[in-house]
C-alpha cells in the first residue's frame, strides 16, 4: 500500500511496523484510532549533510569523481542556485543521479530542469518529488525528457496540486515514447493514463531484457 500510494489504507502504526520489519497485518483494522501512547517513536531524519555551493563548483568543473547529486529535503536553497545547478549539468558528462526531492522547487526550477535535460546525455535518475511544481511546469519538464536518451528513472511524485487528465496522460505518453524509462515515481489518479503506464514500464523493461536484433 505504502509502495502505491495508498496510505490511507493503513494507519501510521502500520505503516512504521511494515518498514521496519518487512510485514504487516491488519490487527487495528483500516478505520480504528490508536491512542498516542501506542505510536512507537520515529527519530528525525537527519539533515542533509551536502555543501550545496561545493557541488555547484564541482558541477561546474566537471568533476569525474562526483557522479551522485542528492539535495533532498534541503530547503533553503535559494532558487537561482537551484537553476545554476541544472545548468551546469547541461554540459557535465559524469553526473549519472540528480535528487531535488523536498527541495521546495517551483515552476522556474522545472523550466531549468526542463532546458538541462533536453541538452545533457550522462543523467540517469532524477527525483523531483514533494516539491512546489504546478501543472505548467510539469508538462514543461515532461517534453524535455524525451531529449536526454539515457534517463532510466523519473520520480515525479507529491506536488503542490494534484494534477489531471493532460498531465497524467503526457505522463503516460513520455513512458511510450522513451523505452529508455524503467522506473517512474507517480501515483496515478486516473484509470485511463495508470494502465497506459503500466503498459509501456512493461514493454520498456521487456526491450531492455531482450537482446539486440543484428
Amino acid at each position: 500500500a505504502a509502495i502505491l500510494g495508498m496510505y490511507t489504507l493503513m494507519s501510521n502504526k502500520q505503516y512504521y511496523d511494515a518498514i521496519c520489519s518487512g510485514n504487516i497485518s491488519n490487527t487495528e483494522g483500516i478505520n480504528s484510532v490508536v491512542q498516542p501512547d501506542r505510536y512507537r517513536p520515529v527519530p528525525d531524519e537527519p539533515p542533509n549533510p551536502t555543501d550545496v555551493a561545493e557541488t555547484l563548483r564541482r558541477l561546474q568543473d566537471n568533476d569525474p569523481a562526483l557522479l551522485h547529486v542528492n539535495l533532498n529535503n534541503i530547503k533553503d536553497i535559494p532558487v537561482p542556485t537551484l537553476e545554476a545547478i541544472c545548468e551546469a549539468i547541461k554540459s557535465n558528462t559524469h553526473v549519472r543521479s540528480l535528487s531535488l526531492a523536498a527541495t521546495r522547487s517551483n515552476d522556474l526550477v522545472a523550466n531549468a530542469v526542463a532546458a538541462m535535460l533536453e541538452q545533457n546525455q550522462s543523467l540517469q535518475s532524477l527525483n523531483l518529488e514533494s516539491n512546489f511544481i504546478t501543472s505548467a511546469g510539469m508538462l514543461r519538464v515532461l517534453e524535455a525528457v524525451g531529449r536526454c536518451g539515457t534517463l532510466s528513472e523519473l520520480r515525479l511524485d507529491n506536488q503542490c496540486q494534484q494534477f489531471g487528465d493532460r498531465v497524467e496522460m503526457a505522463m503516460a505518453a513520455v513512458l511510450e515514447r522513451c523505452p529508455a524509462l524503467l522506473r517512474f515515481g507517480y501515483a496515478f489518479t486516473l484509470q485511463g493514463p495508470r494502465a497506459r503506464a503500466a503498459t509501456a514500464l512493461t514493454r520498456n523493461g521487456e526491450l531492455r531484457e531482450c537482446p539486440q536484433m543484428s
